[in-house]
């Protein structure tokens, strides 16, 4: 952390593994002054999981979250999985050393969902680790450490020692954005446009989204593109806007060639004198803060140049989150990371279908004989894995599997309703179908009957 990029560098070139890890976060996030590039961090963090090093594999199981790599929740399960369940205890070892890049990679792993149903997501425990490495001064810590503060009491269901804290939360991004991280513009800015902590103020956040996307935060770009088409904070000007657009158009290319498109008309518009079409600035409405994006992937760069051996770089349409969605979905959607509740298995949720099944009613008491082949095909529909995503399918699959005598699928069930995941949101459906599990030997359910019984009882 304290090191400069030149001996980084130096020590990553000369086989250091954890250097070579650390420099792969680095590009990650934007870290010691570099541009982001998940390109470059892939190839620094290949040659540290070469050796099996625990940063490194953590590092490569980041990638896998997000494009180009992922999302691929299979294989960040396995690294993280991996990198936790170290027979010699190396992760805990060295964060029981006081390296606060370990304290990151706890919070980091016990966020994800991904390392489910081994090991359940924690968001209090998480929190605490960010703040302990955010103190060291560990800016992604502290851009994770700032939102909860920012968002905490939007978390629906946490019980989380961190108090909601607007003053601590721009405080802490203020200074992120003293250590350059794009990420800590990123949220300021966010900030500024919506007013959270900070006076409402268009012009300030035009400011820190431009120093984001400048830096390949890609979100920021298609973000800046639309400050400038449009004419949020002065004149409009169309061909700056076509710029930003275009440097998205490597990572973001349905969301940018729409765009550019539609930037281009404006410019026809113009030149004829026609009105723009579609947009004014009386359309911009800002949004009420929504739940933390407490793990909103760093955006895509533009491809690297003069990196040996590097893996192959493809582009990709799939959208990354964006920080508003009210200005008429103009970039792409920025969907709040479900909150996590402490000690109930959640699988990886996919966006819901927009139909809802009919609830089924639960049965009489369930025991461990099954439908096995119904519950399989139900999780690949519920996961969209080698078969179409399909939330209706998957609820009637789990049901038929669960009234059959399936405690897993009746666990399953009672997951779909505890998140509103192709059902209406229902804790007392879900209770009922975890017990149902539980009482057939499932033992996540029975965790999870338990944590909703408290929960519950809160409310």
């Amino acid at each position: 952390m304290d090191s400069d990029l030149r001996k980084l560098e130096q020590s990553a070139q000369e086989g250091d593994s954890y250097a070579q890890a650390f420099l792969a976060l680095c590009y990650i996030h934007g870290d010691k002054g570099l541009d982001i590039s998940f390109d470059k961090a892939s190839y620094w963090a290949n040659l540290s999981t070469e050796t099996n090093h625990w940063l490194g594999l953590f590092t490569m199981g980041y990638l896998h979250r997000f494009p180009p790599l992922g999302p691929s929740p299979e294989k960040v399960g396995r690294l993280y999985k991996q990198v936790f369940a170290d027979p010699d205890g190396t992760l805990v070892k060295i964060f029981s050393a006081g390296d606060p890049v370990a304290s990151y990679v706890l919070g980091e792993i016990f966020t994800a969902e991904e390392i489910e149903p081994e090991l359940n997501p924690d968001l209090q425990f998480a929190a605490k680790h960010y703040a302990s490495s955010s103190r060291a001064g560990y800016g992604p810590a502290s851009v994770q450490h700032a939102l909860l503060k920012l968002h905490a009491n939007a978390i629906e269901g946490q019980n989380i020692d961190i108090g909601k804290d607007l003053a601590g939360g721009i405080s802490i991004l203020k200074e992120v954005v003293e250590q350059q991280l794009p990420a800590g513009h990123h949220f300021l800015g966010r900030c500024y446009f919506r007013g959270i902590g900070v006076e409402q103020d268009y012009k300030m956040a035009l400011v820190y989204f431009q120093a984001a996307a400048d830096r390949g935060y890609t979100t920021s770009q298609l973000i800046v593109a639309h400050f400038y088409a449009y004419g949020l904070t002065g004149p409009p000007k169309v061909d700056v806007a076509l710029r930003y657009a275009k440097l998205a158009l490597l990572h973001q290319k349905d969301k940018a060639l729409e765009k550019i498109a539609e930037y281009e008309q404006l410019l026809a518009n113009q030149s004829t004198g026609n009105p723009a079409p579609i947009f004014s600035r009386s359309d911009n409405s800002v949004p009420s803060p929504t739940n933390p994006s407490i793990a909103e992937p760093p955006p895509l760069p533009p491809a690297p140049s003069n990196l040996p051996e590097s893996p192959a770089f493809r582009p990709t349409a799939n959208t990354l989150p964006s920080v508003y969605s009210s200005i008429e979905s103009t970039v792409p959607p920025e969907p709040p990371v479900p909150p996590v509740l402490p000690e109930v298995s959640v699988p990886v949720p996919p966006p819901p279908s927009n139909s809802l099944p009919r609830a089924p009613t639960p049965g009489g008491s369930l025991s461990p004989s099954a439908a096995s082949g119904s519950l399989d095909l139900a999780k690949q529909h519920y996961f969209g894995r080698g078969v179409s995503l399909d939330f209706n399918r998957a609820f009637q699959l789990f049901t038929d599997s669960a009234q059959s005598g399936n405690p897993e699928a009746a666990r399953y069930l009672g997951i779909m309703y505890l998140r509103g995941k192709g059902v209406a949101k229902n804790y007392d459906k879900a209770l009922e179908w975890f017990t149902k599990a539980a009482d057939g030997g499932d033992e996540l359910a029975i965790k999870n009957v338990k944590t909703l019984k408290i929960l519950t009882s809160r409310n």
